[in-house]
């Protein structure tokens, strides 16, 4: 795994990228559902992902020459089957020529993934926690030293950015306190990665040149730092630390930040649900499964062949890309019940069951983070840490309310990443929200 390149011409990588969204847009007027999702001009996607869901469990999109699926069997089956994996049987990511200067970080397959785990499980060479609860400890403390000055910013502003001053910051000082990155090396940490958030989005969807460019140096830079810090270290004689250790930071710290705004944003538009968590910042964890059914931080996942297959009834030929819709696997029927009974849990396909933290917990529980094939990673991380963001956030401002309409990133099909979330807090308590309500 070599760092994202640099030195391409920018008017060719440029003219490409141009080439590809023109391809994906030419697509999307011929009214290709899938191309209407990877156009991603920030509406909200559901519709055309129910329509690829009412073709049936697989939908070819022949312009883009991609199968998609909607079905939670087809996307549990690809995800499973040795038959698929993230590179290409000769190591090569699908769809590197299409989109070009758009990073190496979390280019993997399994065999790669399973070297990555033994250097970032718990208490491994790289992360530094010994188990979940030391890393949700650390989250804790960190998550109210940044609430610190957030309260500060809301007291002298009225309204900050949930999403910059508070939901991206948390998993970078998380990473930075794992990795052992160093005070002097913290700031070149923090910009390296933060230029990196667009890197999920950039594997399927083409951004600007300028973003392109600026995400491919940011991710070398990423590459030194890391380097730097494990040089003379334990960890850094191994010779994929350096690797695993930028994919994991990469694939935990955008998904974390957009995992915790859409909990929010989720939150506060169901004040009696928010009130529940004030109530008991325990149900935090209960928050974060609900999030990962009615809103994934990781929307869109593509797997390639690697050799002649069949899904669904489907050939699917030797490099051939299917991309599951997890937020629409999510809103799929659940199973029905092994004697004939009602499903596990009950809703109309297309539409999920309402966001609820007192819903029971059932399997299969929600498909995304924990059976991907890089986030087998960073997944523990993103969903520990959103946790420990959401328990302190919940405890420490009770009246926090929605402060103006969210905005959502353009070109952003993969993450739906926020670009503004915006929030202020109650000063009095007549301002809290009202108390929620007895099961």
């Amino acid at each position: 795994m070599s760092p994202a390149p640099t030195t391409q011409d920018p008017a060719a990588a440029g003219r490409r990228l141009q080439l590809t969204r023109a391809a994906q847009w030419f697509a999307g007027t011929q009214d290709d559902p899938y191309a209407l999702v990877l156009r991603a001009e920030a509406t909200d996607p559901a519709p055309y992902e129910e329509r690829i869901r009412a073709h049936g469990p697989l939908f070819r999109s022949d312009l883009l020459d991609t199968w998609v699926t909607a079905s939670r069997a087809v996307a549990d089956e690809v995800i499973a089957s040795p038959a698929f994996d993230g590179l290409t049987a000769d190591g090569r990511r699908p769809g590197a020529r299409e989109l070009p200067l758009s990073g190496t970080a979390l280019d993997a397959d399994r065999a790669t993934c399973a070297r990555f785990g033994a250097l970032t499980a718990w208490g491994g060479p790289l992360l530094s926690a010994p188990h979940e609860q030391a890393l949700r400890e650390s989250a804790e403390r960190l998550a109210h030293a940044l609430l610190d000055g957030m309260e500060a910013a809301l007291a002298a502003d009225g309204t900050v950015d949930l999403v910059d001053a508070y939901a991206r910051r948390l998993p970078a000082l998380v990473l930075r306190e794992q990795l052992g990155v160093t005070e002097e090396a913290a700031a070149a940490f923090d910009d390296a990665l933060a230029g990196c958030r667009r890197t999920l989005d950039g594997v399927l969807c083409p951004q600007l040149l300028p973003d392109a460019v600026a995400g491919a140096r940011a991710e070398a830079a990423l590459t030194a730092v890391l380097a730097s810090v494990l040089r003379g270290t334990e960890a850094g004689r191994t010779p994929d630390a350096v690797a695993a250790a930028r994919t994991l930071a990469v694939g935990a710290a955008e998904p974390t930040a957009t995992l915790v705004g859409n909990a929010v944003q989720e939150l506060l538009a169901r004040p009696a649900q928010w009130a529940r968590l004030v109530g008991d910042p325990r149900l935090a964890a209960a928050a974060v499964t609900e999030t990962l059914r009615v809103a994934p931080p990781v929307r869109l996942e593509r797997r390639v062949a690697r050799e002649d297959t069949q899904v669904a009834g489907q050939r699917i030929p030797a490099g051939g890309s299917v991309v599951v819709l997890v937020a629409a696997v999510n809103r799929a029927p659940a199973p029905a019940a092994a004697d004939g009974g009602a499903p596990t849990t009950p809703h109309a396909g297309g539409t999920p069951a309402p966001f609820d933290l007192a819903r029971p917990v059932t399997a299969p529980g929600p498909f995304g983070l924990p059976g991907d094939l890089h986030f087998r990673l960073g997944g523990p991380l993103v969903g520990t840490v959103a946790e420990a963001a959401l328990g302190a956030l919940a405890a420490r401002l009770p009246g926090l309310r929605a402060a103006g309409p969210a905005t959502r990133r353009r070109r952003s099909p993969v993450l739906h990443g926020h670009a503004r979330l915006p929030v202020a807090a109650a000063r009095t308590a007549r301002d809290l929200p009202a108390t929620a309500p007895r099961n």
